[in-house]
C-alpha cells in the first residue's frame, strides 16, 4: 500500500503545475424545491462571472400513446411541456438566484444530457439539488445525481437541502491521486472564508491482533508525511484551516463515520483515482456518500481532474502545436528511457481502466500528418516492444513535472477518447 504513494521528502514541497480551467457555471434544476438549495448555493459560489452561467432543467421525452395520435398535436404537447418547465425554472431562479441567469431547456435522460452541456460549455462545476433521503427522493433527487456523477465529465456539486452558504466544514478523501488533489483544490475554492478542511486517507485494512502495531505506526507515519506535502501544495493562499487524519476500514463507511463526526457540510472525492482508494470510490463508495451521507458531495471525475489549458484562440497554427507534441514526446522519451511505469487509460465511457504495469518505457512518438501517437513498452535487452498503445486525434500532450527530485513524473495524453496516463515510477535513493 505504502509504495503506491508518492515519495516523502523532509523538505519544502515542489510546486505542482497550475493550469487554467473552465470558469463556466452549469445550474440543473427540475424546477422543484429539491433543486432550491442548488439554487441558492450556486447563486454564492466565487466561480465564473453572470455571463458564464448557464441552468438547464431537462424534460423527459414525450412517449407516444397507443393508437393514431396527430404528430402536431405531440409537438404541441412537447412545447407546453417546455414552456412550463422554463417557467418553472424561471420562477425559481427570481426567488433564489439571478433572474438574468439564462434557461435552457432540453429534452431527453437527465443526467447524460446535463453531462453533454456540461461538456459542450466547458463548465467548470456542475450543480444540482441533492434533495431529502425519503424514499421519492431518492428516485427523483440522489439518484439522478449518482448517475450524473458516474458519467460526467465535470465535477458535479449535490447539494444537500440544508446547505444554504458555502461550506465551512469540509471532508476530502484523499489518496493521492490527480483526482483527489484536485478535488481537494476545487473544494477549497467553493470553501466559505476560514472553512476547516480536512483531508481524510482512508487505509482498506482493520486493525488486527495478527498485524504488528509497529507496521500501523510506520505507515502512519509515511501516510502523514504525504498528506504534509499535499497540505503544503494547496495551502497557498488559501483562506482555509487545512487538517489531517488517516482512518482504517472500508473507505464508504469510514468517511461517512468521519463526516458526521466532524458534522461536515461537504464530503468531496476524486473518482477513478490512481490508487487503491481511488478505484474503491469510482463505484459503490460514491454511491454510499451519495445515498447516505446526509450532507452535500462534490465529486471530481479523473477526467476533470486531466483537463488541461483551454482550447487554442483561433489565431493558433495547429501546425505548431503539433510540432511541439512532438517535441515534447521525444524529450520526454529521451530523458525517461528504460524506466518502469503504469499505463491507465480513463475511458469516458467504460471508466479508468489499468492497461499494463512494470514494463519499461522505451519511448513515445507523435506522427502530425496522422494526428496520431504511439507510446512503447518492453524490456530493453530484446528486439522489440512487448506493448505498444497508440493514441489519435490528440488533443493536448501533458508532462508533470516534480522540481524538488528533478524529474518527470508522469506523461499525459488527452484524445477524443479520453485520458491516458503514463505514471514512472519512483526509485528511492540507495535502490
Amino acid at each position: 500500500m505504502a509504495h503506491a504513494l508518492a515519495e516523502t521528502t523532509s523538505n519544502a514541497a515542489p510546486e505542482r503545475p497550475v493550469h487554467r480551467r473552465p470558469t463556466a457555471l452549469l445550474i440543473a434544476t427540475d424546477g422543484t424545491p429539491q433543486s432550491d438549495a442548488a439554487i441558492a448555493l450556486a447563486h454564492l459560489l466565487p466561480l465564473g462571472d453572470q455571463r458564464e452561467v448557464k441552468v438547464l432543467t431537462v424534460v423527459d421525452h414525450t412517449p407516444i400513446p397507443w393508437g393514431a395520435v396527430d404528430r402536431s398535436l405531440v409537438m404541441d404537447y412537447e412545447r407546453g411541456l417546455h414552456q412550463e418547465a422554463q417557467n418553472k425554472a424561471k420562477a425559481q431562479i427570481a426567488r433564489l438566484g439571478d433572474k438574468s441567469w439564462p434557461v435552457e431547456v432540453r429534452s431527453g435522460d437527465p443526467a447524460t444530457t446535463i453531462a453533454a452541456l456540461a461538456k459542450e460549455s466547458r463548465s467548470r462545476i456542475v450543480v444540482v439539488g441533492l434533495g431529502d433521503h425519503g424514499a421519492a427522493a431518492r428516485f427523483l433527487g440522489n439518484e439522478t445525481a449518482l448517475r450524473l456523477m458516474r458519467v460526467s465529465e465535470v465535477p458535479v456539486l449535490a447539494v444537500d437541502s440544508k446547505l444554504r452558504e458555502l461550506p465551512r466544514r469540509i471532508v476530502v478523501a484523499m489518496d493521492f491521486s490527480e483526482p483527489s488533489i484536485e478535488a481537494a483544490r476545487l473544494a477549497l475554492e467553493i470553501a466559505a472564508p476560514g472553512a476547516i478542511v480536512t483531508l481524510v486517507h482512508v487505509v482498506p485494512w482493520e486493525r488486527k491482533d495478527y498485524i504488528p502495531e509497529h507496521w500501523f505506526k510506520e505507515h502512519e507515519a509515511y501516510v502523514g508525511a504525504q498528506l504534509t506535502r499535499v497540505t503544503g501544495w494547496l495551502d497557498q493562499g488559501t483562506k482555509c484551516r487545512m487538517h489531517q487524519r488517516v482512518l482504517y476500514g472500508k473507505p464508504g463507511p469510514s468517511l461517512l463515520a468521519c463526516a458526521e463526526e466532524l458534522d461536515a457540510d461537504l464530503i468531496v472525492a476524486g473518482t477513478h483515482g490512481r490508487g487503491l482508494l481511488g478505484r474503491m470510490l469510482g463505484g459503490a463508495t460514491v454511491a454510499k456518500l451519495v445515498r447516505g451521507a446526509r450532507r452535500s458531495v462534490l465529486v471530481l471525475p479523473a477526467a476533470a481532474a486531466f483537463q488541461r489549458f483551454d482550447q487554442l484562440a483561433p489565431e493558433s497554427d495547429p501546425r505548431e502545436e503539433h510540432a511541439s507534441w512532438a517535441q515534447k514526446l521525444d524529450d520526454f522519451s529521451r530523458r525517461n528511457a528504460g524506466r518502469r511505469g503504469r499505463l491507465e487509460v480513463d475511458d469516458p465511457a467504460l471508466g479508468a481502466q489499468l492497461e499494463m504495469t512494470g514494463y519499461r518505457f522505451l519511448g513515445a512518438v507523435y506522427d502530425p500528418p496522422s494526428k496520431r501517437a504511439q507510446l512503447m513498452f518492453g524490456n530493453t535487452g530484446r528486439g522489440g516492444p512487448h506493448l505498444v498503445r497508440g493514441i489519435s486525434n490528440i488533443k493536448s500532450v501533458e508532462i508533470l513535472f516534480d522540481e524538488h527530485d528533478d524529474r518527470d513524473t508522469a506523461l499525459s495524453i488527452a484524445s477524443d477518447d479520453g485520458q491516458t496516463l503514463l505514471v514512472l515510477e519512483v526509485i528511492k535513493e540507495g535502490h
